[in-house]
């Protein structure tokens, strides 16, 4: 089954997560540079750590895949240890969404 792989990262972390998916063979996948905000992150919602922490902007990039299911589970091994290696306060995020039908 096909899954839908979406990648949320700040801009410093570009090359890493260049080498993740060169390491495991991804070769095909699309980017875009997205500039987040966020109106109130006090730390006690699920959302305060999407996209940025303050009324400021933050600079992202947004990474979008179809990949095989197993594929996509070991992307996201890799980016969780990445993420593990890292002292910051931004981690790479990715999200498995299932594509019921394609053509």
């Amino acid at each position: 089954m096909m899954k839908f792989v979406i990648i949320q990262s700040v801009k410093a972390y570009h090359p890493e997560l260049q080498q993740i998916l060169k390491s495991i063979k991804i070769n095909a996948y699309s980017e875009m540079d997205v500039e987040g905000f966020m109106e109130q992150a006090d730390g006690t919602t699920d959302l305060s750590n999407w996209f940025a922490a303050q009324k400021n902007p933050y600079n992202y990039m947004v990474s979008f895949m179809f990949l095989a299911d197993d594929k996509a589970k070991k992307l996201l091994e890799r980016i969780d240890e990445f993420n593990h290696s890292i002292e910051e306060m931004s981690p790479i995020n990715a999200y498995i969404v299932g594509v019921e039908k394609f053509v």
